[in-house]
């Protein structure tokens, strides 16, 4: 009996797959320009003491009850709705929010596609969630003004978005309504969490998350040619 030879032709006896592209490469560009300029932004500041209390001054956004005074900021008081993504407390909390960017990052940002009109899309999307999760923050926040910082608010957008991508709405359910329990009940907590945490924020960012994943994807989705 005669034994089929490898002759690189189709079957089951075809080449094997070629190895697979490095990370940075297989990264999805506007994904990767998000977490490199949190990073880099993190590494400058460590460096450059100057530049870190700029940063800090003119992105920390500050939650206060309606007319309370607040501190003047260098960019004005709309920046630091946007702004607090680049900024974190310590190594643990920007490895965290830089985690789940790239984890959930990576499958919203295929779904856009990765040329100018996606990418976009992602950016857009992105920092859109970080403002509904600063303003929920500031619309419900009750005592005395709280500083809030990290890009966990703009994540939270992109878990119910990485639901969307993975299911419509009953896979957005499935991260989104998780996630904004487990957040209720560091709420419910309060002060007998270790350290302060921005549930408030989470869960606005969730909530714009699920609002305008379908919106963007309706908008910014780039078709085959």
């Amino acid at each position: 009996m005669s034994v089929p030879q490898r002759d690189g032709s189709d079957g089951p006896w075809q080449s094997p797959p070629p190895p697979r592209a490095p990370v940075f490469n297989a990264m999805p560009p506007a994904v990767l320009l998000i977490a490199l300029s949190i990073a880099g932004v993190s590494l400058l500041g460590q460096v450059w003491p100057d530049f870190q209390r700029w940063v800090f001054n003119a992105g920390i956004f500050i939650a206060a009850e309606r007319g309370a005074a607040l501190p003047s900021q260098p960019l004005g008081p709309v920046a630091p709705v946007f702004l607090h993504v680049y900024i974190h407390a310590g190594l643990l909390h920007i490895a965290m929010n830089l985690a789940i960017l790239v984890a959930t990052g990576r499958a919203v940002s295929q779904r856009l596609g990765p040329g100018l009109l996606g990418s976009a899309g992602f950016i857009f999307l992105f920092f859109a969630c970080a403002a509904t999760g600063a303003s929920l923050e500031a619309f419900l926040h009750q005592g005395p003004p709280v500083s809030m910082a990290g890009a966990s608010t703009a994540v939270s957008g992109l878990i119910a978005a990485a639901g969307w991508v993975r299911g419509g709405w009953r896979g957005m359910a499935g991260l989104a309504l998780p996630w904004i329990g487990i957040n209720l009940v560091i709420g419910l907590l309060g002060d007998m969490m270790p350290i302060p945490i921005a549930w408030l924020g989470h869960i606005g960012g969730t909530l714009g998350g699920i609002v305008l994943t379908p919106l963007v994807i309706a908008v910014f989705e780039e078709q085959p040619d």
